[in-house]
């Protein structure tokens, strides 16, 4: 796990510019930094070692074929690569996974490479024959990528503040069109960034940049069996449950190869649960983390611990008071380079920071539900049809009587969930999940920003949905639940989960694996019929009877909860001053694009209690503090070290 920097055509500075790059997300490879630069690259890397902690050094480099390797992430099965390698009469020297993939990227090429790896990662690498540059990252976004092309500079980096700092993208401004569809969607979706002129590699592609031209390949697709000519999985469900049973145990057994500390995250749901299972049983020593939420209804561990007893792994569970939720919200937020408003990263962040005191390694749940049709949403979508339904007036009318209603600040309570079901209402069946999930939809937009200001001018559905409408036509998808999982895999979870995931483990120097998005699990789950997954009202149905052959009814059978905070609580409680502070700050760089009065009749409807406007308000919120901190820095004493120790090589 690790993070990279670089661009094209170094000048004088190359070495200043590179090492301010690589300084703004040192936590991203605390143990080793390494650089390459030549007349047309400049190419940096900061290690978090993981496999071979003497081999592996980066950037890797072949000077007579000036071939160049900088690589974040992990190649699972990297082993059984070198074999075929060696096989073949190509020499390894260290057999780490860096080395293996430069050996493949050299000796088969990009397209397949990619073909034939299974793991997270980004990657930059060039090409010494003919000077092509390749970006990639894997399939479904474990790892991020950003560039930009901008001056004849072409600009890339793990992380958007890195390219802030290139002096090509230094002025570049807020992009209207993402900050939009941020305050819908929480995230910043596709491959827009929150910066005009800086873009997300999508996952499953490769971007080529060559005698200063872009060209952008999907080399993969999720593709759902059961619509059209694809026929769905014919073997009976025990044979499934069987064929899902060996490929998830050995994802896991992958997963654990490392040659450092090694540990996993223990929810009490079951997707965490069957992992910790599994990696008991494939690593005996192996401990589980979790963490210990001061308010009942957000608070999990009871179920871990049950779970811990049940298949007797060691477990470790780390109390958090609400001083520590205060302390890691604002350490979190300050990392922030992009607008992210799902609150589950701050107690995803604390577990990541009490696990990295032991580990350097975590396996996680994450993508069970968008492949194997997890969330509520599923459920929901069965009335979709009729809730699109709804004539405007009518559904106008119901969402303005619900919004009067008082709502309890407990987790999920059934009055916030009404409030937030009411959004679909008269939209069309696509739209409708995501609008359940929103923080604003358009016409509430309308109220806290400045109709002439730049969020004013756009045209608010087509902005909004245009992403949506983007991936659909990559891939026509008629069964109403794969066409949910194809869209939760491809917006949900590599912008929202993954990022939450990426950020709060790589703040902290920890690498977190996820085994349910193996190769393998990915492509089985895409191939069972849409009834294994969802069957009447039970969600994950197929995964769920897996679990069920290695832990308790109670646990594979629990209603869903997700990782929240007590939002609506702490809004009105200690953050009231310093979110009251920072939304009505008139100094903030996008103070002019919102309407104050708007702001503050939010504010005062939520403090009150007179609405419950957590989502909104947090939203909001995050996004101020973001715009806080665009203009980055060399503000710590990692990133000063670096900087001298560059300059000093």
């Amino acid at each position: 796990m690790c993070g990279f920097a670089g661009f094209s055509n170094p000048k004088e500075d190359a070495r200043s510019v590179l090492a301010a790059m690589l300084g703004s997300i040192t936590y991203r490879g605390p143990d080793q930094a390494g650089c390459y630069f030549d007349h047309s690259l400049a190419l940096g890397h900061l290690r978090l070692t993981i496999i071979n902690p003497e081999g592996g050094e980066q950037p890797r480099v072949d000077r007579d074929s000036g071939d160049a390797l900088a690589f974040n992430g992990e190649i699972y099965g990297y082993r059984r690569h070198a074999a075929e390698l060696q096989k073949q009469g190509l020499p390894l020297r260290d057999q780490s996974d860096t080395e293996v993939l430069f050996c493949m990227l050299r000796h088969y090429g990009i397209e397949e490479t990619l073909k034939k790896i299974d793991g997270m990662f980004a990657f930059a690498f060039r090409d010494g024959k003919t000077g092509a540059v390749y970006l990639a990252r894997d399939k479904f976004g474990e790892k991020p990528l950003y560039y930009s092309f901008n001056n004849g500079c072409f600009v890339f980096a793990s992380e958007v503040k890195s390219i802030k700092t290139h002096p090509a993208c230094r002025q570049a401004p807020f992009d209207p069109e993402a900050i939009s569809q941020y305050l819908t969607y929480e995230f910043v979706p596709e491959q827009k960034s929150f910066y005009s002129g800086i873009s997300k590699l999508l996952p499953a592609h490769y971007l080529k940049f060559y005698k200063n031209n872009l060209e952008i390949t999907s080399y993969w697709q999720q593709s759902f069996k059961g619509n059209k000519d694809a026929p769905a999985h014919v073997l009976s469900e025990e044979a499934c449950i069987n064929q899902l049973d060996s490929l998830l145990t050995s994802s896991v057994r992958d997963r654990l190869i490392a040659d450092v500390p090694i540990g996993v995250f223990l929810s009490g749901g079951v997707d965490s649960s069957l992992i910790s299972a599994l990696a008991v049983r494939c690593a005996p020593d192996i401990t589980a983390f979790s963490i210990q939420m001061p308010e009942l209804s957000y608070d999990e561990s009871h179920y871990a611990r049950r779970v811990a007893e049940y298949i007797g792994i060691h477990h470790e569970v780390m109390p958090i008071t609400g001083d520590d939720i205060l302390r890691g919200l604002d350490e979190a937020l300050s990392f922030l380079d992009e607008p992210f408003a799902d609150s589950s990263l701050i107690p995803t962040y604390l577990l990541c920071r009490a696990a990295r005191q032991r580990v350097t390694v975590a396996l996680g749940g994450d993508g069970a539900d968008e492949l194997f049709a997890g969330y509520p949403n599923f459920i929901a979508r069965k009335a979709s049809n009729i809730m699109a339904r709804v004539p405007t007036a009518m559904a106008n009318g119901i969402r303005n009587i619900l919004s009067r209603l008082p709502v309890s600040p407990d987790y999920m309570s059934w009055g916030f969930l009404l409030k937030q079901l009411t959004n679909g209402l008269g939209e069309p069946n696509d739209k409708q999940s995501y609008l359940w999930m929103a923080a604003f939809t358009d016409k509430e937009k309308k109220l806290v920003i400045h109709s002439d200001g730049p969020l004013g001018a756009d045209d608010d559905s087509a902005t909004t949905f245009s992403p949506i409408e983007a991936w659909l036509r990559r891939n026509d998808i008629m069964d109403p639940t794969n066409r949910m999982l194809y869209l939760f895999g491809t917006l949900y979870l590599p912008d929202n989960i993954l990022t939450k995931i990426d950020r709060a483990s790589m703040y902290n120097s920890l690498e977190v694996r996820s085994p349910f998005l193996g190769n393998d699990i990915a492509e089985f789950a895409m191939s069972l019929s849409p009834s294994l997954k969802i069957k009447g009202l039970t969600k994950k149905y197929i995964l769920k009877k897996l679990a069920a052959r290695y832990l308790p009814e109670q646990i594979v059978n629990r209603p869903k909860h997700g990782f929240a905070l007590p939002m609506a609580n702490l809004i009105r409680g200690p953050l009231r001053s310093t979110i009251v502070e920072t939304i009505l700050d008139s100094a903030n760089s996008l103070a002019n694009w919102f309407s104050a009065q708007g702001l503050e009749k939010l504010l005062t409807e939520h403090m009150n209690g007179q609405r419950d406007h957590r989502k909104k308000i947090w939203t909001l919120y995050v996004l101020f503090r973001v715009s806080q901190n665009h203009v980055l820095g060399i503000n710590d004493e990692n990133s000063k070290r670096l900087f001298h120790q560059f300059h000093a090589a």
